[in-house]
């Protein structure tokens, strides 16, 4: 009984969580406060009561819609809620006996959703936000290095360096933020890993994608948020 109570906490703490990183994902990149104006309708601007902002089940209990107007709200509320609740039960159960590491994995999770949700909305990764991320990750690593701390350094400024020069020097459409994520994420996990994890970032992004192409719903124009991809391709790396 104790155990269940403990780890329905600890899921609706991540809930709780994943909410607030939904409101930094999608106010920062267009230079607004995450603290005013208060949580509301984008369409209505319907000031959100204590029980509208009820992680997923006020979604459940509205039907997906604003309780004013009546305008749908977008399913990644809910889903990025859900998913934060599920990580914050994994983290605590993998790492219990880690508690530096835990940590340090809940901040990059959490960075990378905040990254996802930003790239999503806006195929912006904003610089304020990276300078956090470089920062946590590099201090990180100063505590947690399995290796020594300068395979991670150079590692770091390797990525950052290739496809910085790739950036500069060629018509891909790879972005500025890009190129700054995959130097973090190659401080972060070190040199074969970061391969493994660009591995699979490319893969996921052509499986979601090429489909949508070839199906003419999405055209070879449309920009691909490719930060969503990264992160998926890192989580697996890093668990591997």
């Amino acid at each position: 009984m104790l155990i269940g109570s403990l780890s329905l906490l600890i899921w609706f703490t991540g809930c709780c969580l994943g909410s607030f990183l939904m409101v930094i994902g999608t106010r920062v990149p267009i230079h607004q406060s995450i603290v005013y104006p208060r949580s509301h309708c984008t369409n209505c601007h319907h000031t959100l009561h204590v029980f509208e902002l009820i992680p997923i089940l006020s979604y459940l209990i509205q039907k997906g819609r604003c309780r004013d107007c009546q305008q749908k709200i977008s399913i990644l509320y809910p889903l990025t809620e859900l998913f934060m609740g599920f990580v914050f039960l994994f983290i605590f159960s993998t790492y219990l006996f880690f508690p530096a590491e835990g940590l340090f994995v809940t901040g990059i999770v959490a960075f990378g959703l905040i990254f996802m949700i930003s790239d999503s909305y806006y195929q912006l990764l904003p610089n304020n936000l990276m300078s956090l991320f470089f920062l946590w990750v590099f201090l990180g690593r100063l505590i947690i290095h399995p290796y020594p701390i300068s395979f991670y350094v150079f590692s770091g400024l390797g990525f950052f360096s290739f496809f910085y020069l790739v950036y500069q020097l060629s018509s891909t459409p790879i972005g500025g933020g890009d190129v700054k994520l995959l130097g973090v994420l190659g401080l972060l996990l070190g040199y074969h890993p970061s391969l493994v994890a660009l591995l699979f970032a490319s893969l996921s992004a052509i499986l979601v994608y090429l489909p949508l192409i070839l199906s003419k719903k999405v055209s070879c124009e449309h920009p691909i948020p490719f930060a969503p991809f990264i992160f998926l391709g890192t989580f697996i790396a890093y668990c591997l």
